[in-house]
């Protein structure tokens, strides 16, 4: 498996546990959260900073937001 297909299947991943476990209510914590979670290994690995994540949540919760605005269009 290509480098390319593992990323669209780690990110439809990702989605699906946004889609399901995010709520609005984790908003207050999201900054502290990240802040957290890429002093882990697997963040360190890939050099990726907090407004690296808190940017790509943002992206890929914005993309879920318009999925399920459609659906109730």
């Amino acid at each position: 498996m290509d480098e390319k297909r593992k990323g669209e299947i780690a990110l439809a991943a990702v989605k699906a546990y946004l889609r399901e476990r995010f709520s609005l209510r984790d908003i207050a914590n999201i900054k502290r959260n990240f802040g957290n979670t890429v002093k882990k290994p697997e963040f360190v690995a890939v050099e990726a900073t907090s407004a690296e994540l808190l940017e790509l949540s943002r992206i890929l919760l914005n993309e879920i937001f318009e999925e399920q605005m459609k659906q109730i269009s």
